[in-house]
Formats: structure tokens, C-alpha cells, sequence
């Protein structure tokens, strides 16, 4: 044969009879549905079971070709059809299809397509023998397990999936759930699945089923959920579980979807965990500790309070006004020095020993949070105020002792502000702000110390607020004014002048530069109030220097803020730019504190100020840092001696010694002595003993206003003359 379609039809059987005959002689070997293709694809046989399969009779078939029959089965058999064509041997192709009546009955056609072909080994047609079947089971099996597409696509899956009948056995079984569950397929397939399942899931599942199938209302099915799954070893873990549900004529096959959620749910943990805890030492972050405080107070009265330890079982009540919990606020003074110092990584590991500590002393359960970097809050509960005042004392000097961190030994400052519930206390707010209160007060003196609360804090707080609001209009209602204190050479002659701020409220009367000062810095008003100094200084002087009177130098106090703010140097050129020979008349002042909080600064700073013929000093040398690894490196021309060294010389040898060491040191690095609060000739005199360049303190003028300064030099040039 040639191949082509004549010869083709010419060696085809066409006579009916003959096709009849041979369906005759198959179907009296069983119930075998046929249907035979010729090689062009035409239908040429179809029986009546393969017809009614297609929901079609044999006549509607016949001398149609497969392309144009749109049906799964067709797509089946042509699907056979070409594997069985791409063979290079004589073979068949199995083929199962399911397919669906026009009456909604389900059934499946399961048997093979095989290769028809002639002596010479040309293919003629192909004939496909199948048996047809309606078994649910079977079925169901073929959906779930001989779609060799659907069970590759199922263990590509990578959640687990299982497959099982109404009562709950297992059919079918994805790979990852077998790895999910610790089992192989083979022990699970034909087992119930509440071998999956812990107690009590597996004792109710079956009452769960029976539930849905009697009532359709779901507990599970059709419910995606969280829940426990049991691996083969015993071990329970969280899952999340889906149930469908596959309609197969009258019965049911159920389709479960498992997504282990441990992972999910440790990341959740440990989310919540994170918001509710400092990262670096594991306590509570402020919100959580306001919360658990709350649920904890609100449920306390202080005669709940337990007997301090080692304390008889049965003791008096509390004194009246002391309450059963202490709240304490922890504040670390300067502990940026330690990270500038040491690094980060040691300022961290002193704050998570410190919390380690703050843990061995107070009681336990005592609850503790991080409010800010080196700020931290306690609640502990207590016996009386002799027992919160104890356990102050001790935290206080166990949290300053040395701590061995990251191979530095490091010591810090702590300021503790404590309160005390009471019958005025009514909630964790109120204890809260007294403990802020009684830290502020700390603070206030120096800090590093224990301060309890009293009512005093309240009005002295009260007060803060009131200066604070009344200063914000100084300026514009003209209460601010400046008066001069002399700065004398040994023989007594004024040299320079010390600018100081002077408040008079309208209402209040004067109010101390000591009280003041310290609000203003607190507020952020020490900015606009520096700027006023500086003008008004600046325009004194050029008075001054018309009159003839301007001192040497004229010094003025600059707040770290306005130090560090980086525009002082501009701000300065500006307000010279009128009056450009003062410069080299005018003096800043800068505390030590301000000098080392950002020294790079510092040395910029006061190098563009000397570039513009501004003079600076140290003030209160020694009353800081008195470092000579930071003298060294800043640009200064004078250091002021602070007047605790100066006020019992020379009766104190101590005081003495330090203070002929600064002057010596000073003067090793070239700059020049002021040795402030000067009262007694005896000082004047050991002062001038020991070398000391100027001095300045009553005992040479009182801060005066402008036109008594001006007196005093007028004075004095006259003398000369």
C-alpha cells in the first residue's frame, strides 16, 4: 500500500454485515462498548452504549468525523487516538474518562484504543473496547487517584491534601501531607482520619460528619479553621484546615486542605512578643507595662499588701497614707557619655546588666518596662514605706556599682524617683506622674540620688509650669534685663565683665536666675533668650565703646543648646556686621557639660569664633568633666575656676591643691585663670599667690547695672591719669 486515501478506502471493510458481524462476535465476550475510527478520523462504528455515553445515537455518529464532536469522551479517544499514532510498534493506549448524562447520571468509561492495521502494517483505523461503569467507588477512585495529572498536580501541592469518603476513610493522600504527618501513603490509605487527629477533635469528628450530612449545617465542612493535627509520632501541632465536599451522585467525597501554621503562628508570637517587650532587655515596653500596672492596681487596696521580708506572718496595717505598691523611676544620668566613651555595644550590655540587677533586688513579681533609651519604670509591691524607702536605697547603690560590660568596666549615674500608694492615689496615672515628680526633683539637684515624693513636688511642679508660661512672654513684655559683674587683674583693675540675666515679673517680683535658667532650658526658651543676650549685650556695648568705657572683654553665658544648635557662629556675624570692631572685645562662656556633649562640635565652633576675634572660656571648671583630653583639643583662651574650689581657700589644703593644679595646668597650655566667688582678701590673696590671672566675686563688685560698671571704669581711668 502506497499510504494514500484511495488505497486506504479501497482495503477498508465498508459492509455493514461485516462491521455488525464482528461487534457480534466481541459483545458475546462481555459487556464491551465499541466505537472504531478510520484512519482519517471518521467514525465508521459506534455502538449504542458508546453512543448513549455521548448522549447521542449510533446513526448521529456514524461518518462524522471525531474533530467536530465536542465532548470529554471524544477528547479522550482522540487523546488515545494520537498516542497510539505516535507509536513505532503495534500498541494500545488505555483511556478512563468520566462523563455525565443528560439526567445528571454519572458513569466512566475505562478500557483501551487499539491500533487496526493491515498485512503490510499500514495503519486502517482505530478501534476503542471499553467498559462502562457507574460504581460511585469507582468512579471516585478515578477522580482521586488514576489521573496520573491529577496526582502529580496534588503532590506538586505544597500543602497537604487529603481525600476520604463520608465516613471519613482515607482514598487519596498528597505527598506532603504523608511528610507533614511523619506517615507513608501506604499506612495511611483505607484508615479513618481521625488518625490524624488528638484528642478530642478524633472522638468528635464522626458526630461532626453525621451533623452536616443529617442537618447541612457545617461545623467544619466548608469552614477554614485553626486547629490541631497528631503526627505518627505523638507529637501535636497547630494547623489550619479546609473542608470540601465533592457531590458524586448520591455520595459524598470530602477534599482536605492542611497548611502546617507553627511557623506562622511562633512569627505571630514572637511579633506580639516584640510589641509588647524591649528588644534589647526583655521587659515590658511602656504601653504593656501602663496595662498590665492598670489591671494589677485596679484590683489592689493597700491592705492586701504583703509583710515585708521577714516580717511576723501578722502585722499592723500600713500607716495611713502609705499604700502597697511602690512605683520607681529609673533614670540614667548622662549614659550617652558611656556610649561616646565605650560604643553602643557596651552601653547596651551595662543597660541589660542593670535590668539584671533591678530584677535581683526588687520582689518578684515586681513589674518592669523600658520607658525610653536609659529610662526604666518598676512596680513592685510593698509593705510599708520603711520597706519601698529600703529597697530604693539598695537598688540605688547596686545599679551604681560597677558593671563588667563587653570587657569594660563602666559606672553609672542613676537618679530614682519613687512613690508610694496611698488613699489619694486613686490610679496608676496619678502614682506614675508622683514618681516623675519626685525624678524631676533628683534631677533638679544634681541628680544620682533617691528622692521619695511629697506633696512640696507637686506645687514646686506647679510653679515650673506657671515660670514656664510667664517666661514665654519676657521678651515682649521687657521683664528681662542684664546687669555686669567686674572681672579684676591682681592688682584690682577691671579687665572684663560678666554679662547675667536678671528676670522681674510684673506680678511675681525677681526671680532667681537659679530657679529660672533651669525652666528656660527645660522649655527650649533658652534659644529666643540667648538670641535677646546676645543683641542686647552687643548694643550695650557699642554704648560703651562711645562713651569710652568698654572694658577689655565683655563675657557672655551660652546655653549648650544654643552652643550645639550650629547657627551661633552666624547668628554672631550678623549681629556684629553694624559694629565689626567689637569682635575682638566680646567673650562666650561655655560650661564644661556643653563643651564634651558633642565635642566635634565644639571644636568647630569655637574655631570659626576665634576666626571672627571672639574670645571663649570654660566656665566652671571642675564642677564637670576637668578632663585635660578635652581642654587640649578646644580652642579656649580662658578657664573660670567654678567658685566650690575657691569658697574655703586657703583654709581647706584640699581645695588648695586643686586649685594650684588648675592653675598650673592652665597655664601649661597657655591660657589664662579666672578664679570666680571671690568674697575674702585671704582668697584674694592665695589666689594671687599661686598665680591665679583674674578674679572676680564680691569682694571686687556685686553684679551691677551698665552705668555702674561704666562708673567703675570710668572711675578707675581716672585714677590712672
Amino acid at each position: 500500500m502506497n499510504g494514500s486515501d484511495s488505497a486506504g478506502d479501497a482495503s477498508l471493510p465498508r459492509d455493514p454485515a461485516f462491521l455488525a458481524s464482528l461487534a457480534s462476535s466481541l459483545l458475546d465476550h462481555g459487556d464491551v462498548t465499541l466505537v472504531y475510527i478510520d484512519r482519517q478520523g471518521v467514525c465508521r462504528h459506534a455502538d449504542r452504549r458508546f453512543a448513549a455515553a455521548l448522549d447521542r445515537t449510533p446513526a448521529d455518529l456514524i461518518g462524522q468525523t471525531v474533530a467536530g464532536i465536542d465532548h470529554p469522551v471524544v477528547d479522550a479517544l482522540r487523546g488515545a487516538i494520537d498516542a497510539v499514532g505516535l507509536s513505532p510498534v503495534p500498541t494500545t493506549a488505555p483511556l478512563d474518562c468520566q462523563t455525565v448524562g443528560c439526567d445528571g447520571r454519572r458513569s466512566m468509561l475505562s478500557g483501551s484504543v487499539i491500533a487496526h492495521h493491515d498485512g503490510q502494517g499500514d495503519t486502517l483505523g482505530y478501534l476503542g473496547a471499553f467498559h462502562e461503569t457507574g460504581d460511585p467507588n469507582r468512579i471516585a477512585e478515578f477522580v482521586t487517584r488514576r489521573d496520573s495529572f491529577i496526582a502529580t498536580l496534588l503532590d506538586a501541592a505544597v500543602d497537604g491534601i487529603i481525600v476520604s469518603d463520608r465516613t471519613g476513610i482515607i482514598r487519596s493522600i498528597n505527598r506532603a501531607c504523608c511528610t507533614m504527618f511523619g506517615y507513608e501513603e501506604s499506612e495511611l490509605l483505607g484508615r479513618s482520619m481521625t488518625v490524624l487527629m488528638p484528642p478530642p477533635f478524633s472522638r468528635d469528628h464522626n458526630r461532626y460528619v453525621d451533623s452536616y450530612m443529617r442537618t447541612d449545617r457545617a461545623k467544619i465542612i466548608g469552614i477554614g479553621r485553626d486547629t490541631l493535627g497528631q503526627r505518627k509520632d505523638g507529637t501535636v501541632f497547630p494547623i489550619h484546615l479546609s473542608v470540601g465536599e465533592a457531590r458524586l451522585g448520591d455520595d459524598v467525597t470530602f477534599v482536605g486542605i492542611i497548611r502546617d501554621i507553627s511557623e506562622r503562628l511562633a512569627a505571630e508570637q514572637r511579633a506580639t512578643y516584640l510589641a509588647r517587650h524591649d528588644p534589647l532587655t526583655g521587659v515590658l515596653t511602656r504601653t504593656a507595662f501602663l496595662e498590665e500596672c492598670e489591671a494589677l492596681f485596679a484590683g489592689h487596696h493597700p491592705e492586701d499588701a504583703p509583710p515585708a521580708p521577714g516580717a511576723p506572718a501578722v502585722e499592723a496595717a500600713p500607716d495611713k497614707g502609705e499604700g502597697a505598691f511602690a512605683l520607681f523611676s529609673l533614670d540614667v544620668d548622662q549614659f550617652s557619655d558611656v556610649n561616646e566613651a565605650f560604643g553602643f555595644h557596651v552601653g547596651d550590655a551595662a543597660l541589660k546588666a542593670m535590668v539584671s540587677r533591678v530584677t535581683e533586688v526588687l520582689p518578684p513579681n515586681t513589674i518592669i518596662c523600658r520607658i525610653a533609651a536609659d529610662e526604666f519604670a518598676a512596680l513592685a509591691r510593698v509593705s510599708d514605706g520603711a520597706h519601698a524607702r529600703t529597697l530604693a536605697e539598695v537598688l540605688h547603690d547596686r545599679l551604681t556599682a560597677s558593671i563588667y560590660a563587653d570587657r569594660h568596666w563602666v559606672r553609672l549615674r542613676l537618679s530614682v524617683g519613687a512613690a508610694l500608694q496611698d488613699d489619694r492615689t486613686g490610679s496608676l496615672e496619678d502614682l506614675n506622674a508622683k514618681a516623675k515628680l519626685a525624678l524631676q526633683a533628683v534631677q533638679h539637684n544634681g541628680g544620682n540620688a533617691v528622692c521619695f515624693y511629697t506633696p512640696e513636688m507637686a506645687a514646686a511642679a506647679t510653679r515650673r509650669m506657671m515660670l514656664t508660661m510667664h517666661l514665654t512672654h519676657a521678651i515682649e513684655r521687657n521683664e528681662l534685663h542684664l546687669v555686669y559683674q567686674p572681672i579684676v587683674d591682681r592688682a584690682g583693675v577691671v579687665r572684663s565683665a560678666e554679662a547675667l540675666l536678671r528676670w522681674n515679673h510684673h506680678a511675681l517680683g525677681p526671680v532667681s536666675p537659679a530657679e529660672f535658667i533651669p525652666v528656660a532650658e527645660e522649655s527650649g526658651l533658652i534659644v529666643p533668650i540667648t538670641d535677646w543676650v546676645l543683641s542686647t549685650a552687643i548694643e550695650q556695648m557699642a554704648r560703651w565703646q562711645a562713651d569710652g568705657v568698654l572694658p577689655e572683654r565683655v563675657f557672655l553665658n551660652i546655653s549648650g543648646q544654643q552652643f550645639l544648635r550650629g547657627n551661633l557662629t552666624r547668628r554672631l556675624d550678623e549681629l556684629l556686621t553694624e559694629h565689626p570692631s567689637l569682635r575682638h572685645h566680646l567673650g562666650l562662656e561655655i560650661t564644661e557639660q556643653a563643651a564634651v556633649r558633642d565635642l566635634k562640635v565644639a571644636v568647630r565652633t569655637l574655631g570659626e569664633l576665634a576666626d571672627l576675634g571672639i574670645q571663649a572660656a570654660i566656665d566652671d571648671f571642675g564642677s564637670g568633666y576637668s578632663s585635660l583630653s578635652y581642654v587640649q583639643q578646644l580652642p579656649v583662651a580662658k578657664l573660670k575656676i567654678d567658685r566650690a574650689f575657691v569658697i574655703d581657700v586657703p583654709e581647706n589644703p584640699k581645695s588648695n591643691a586643686l586649685v594650684r593644679a588648675a592653675v598650673g595646668m592652665a597655664h601649661g597650655l597657655g591660657l589664662t585663670t579666672v578664679a570666680e566667688g571671690v568674697e575674702t582678701v585671704e582668697q584674694r590673696d592665695f589666689l594671687v599667690s599661686v598665680g591665679c590671672d583674674m578674679m572676680q566675686g564680691y569682694l571686687f563688685g556685686r553684679p551691677m547695672m551698665p552705668e555702674a560698671l561704666a562708673d567703675m571704669v570710668r572711675g578707675q581711668t581716672a585714677a590712672v591719669l
